[in-house]
C-alpha cells in the first residue's frame, strides 16, 4: 500500500511486545467518568471520532486526524474488536506516510533520483533527499509505535490481507529510515 516492496512474508517484521490498550490509553486524556458505558454508546463515540478523523482529512489535518484515529482504535478496544482497533492504528501509520510523502515531495524526489545521469549532480541531489527526508522522519518515526500495535493486535487473527499492509507501512518506514543513513 505504501511501500515499493512486498512484504516478505516467509518472516515477521521485528516488532517489540507492547501492551497497546495501555499506550492508546496513555496517549488518549481519558473520561473515566463513563466506565462500564453501554456498548451502543462507545459505538457512538467510535462513529463519532471516525466522522471526524474524516473531516479532518478533507481538510489535510494530518495531526487531528491521527487524535481521532486513535480515539476510534480505543474505542474499538473497549468494545473488544481489537481487529477493528488495529485498523484505525494502521491508519495512523498510513496517513503518516502520506504526510510525510506530501511534506517531502516523495513521489518527484524520488522519480528524479531514478531518472538522473550517474555523476556528481546527481550524489548532490540524493544528499539533499536525505537531509530533506531526516527532516520529517520523526513523523514517520512516531508513527512506527501505532503500525507495531497493529500488528500485535491483528496477529490473532486470519486476515492476512491486512497484516501485509500493517508490514508493508513498517517496512516503508524501515526503507525510509535505511536511505537517510546509508553514505
Amino acid at each position: 500500500m505504501c511501500t515499493k516492496s512486498s512484504p516478505d512474508n516467509t518472516h515477521n517484521p521485528p516488532v517489540k511486545g507492547v501492551d497497546t490498550v495501555k499506550i492508546i490509553q496513555k496517549q488518549i486524556p481519558q473520561d473515566t467518568s463513563g466506565l462500564n458505558r453501554p456498548t451502543e454508546e462507545v459505538w457512538n463515540d467510535f462513529y463519532t471520532a471516525k466522522n471526524s478523523a474524516d473531516s479532518a482529512l478533507s481538510r489535510g489535518d494530518y495531526s487531528l486526524l491521527k487524535d481521532y484515529l486513535k480515539k476510534a482504535a480505543f474505542y474499538a478496544m473497549e468494545v473488544s474488536r481489537d481487529d477493528i482497533a488495529a485498523w484505525q492504528l494502521n491508519n495512523i501509520g498510513y496517513y503518516s506516510i502520506e504526510e510525510f510523502k506530501q511534506n517531502t515531495n516523495y513521489n518527484n524526489r524520488m522519480q528524479t533520483v531514478e531518472n538522473m545521469r550517474r555523476g556528481p549532480a546527481k550524489i548532490v541531489y540524493i544528499k539533499e533527499t536525505k537531509q530533506i527526508f531526516k527532516k520529517h522522519l520523526p513523523i514517520l518515526l512516531d508513527a512506527t509505535s501505532y503500525l507495531e500495535e497493529a500488528y500485535e493486535l491483528d496477529k490473532d487473527f486470519n486476515d492476512n490481507e491486512r497484516t501485509e499492509i500493517i508490514y508493508s507501512n513498517l517496512a516503508y518506514i524501515d526503507w525510509v529510515r535505511n536511505f537517510t543513513v546509508q553514505k
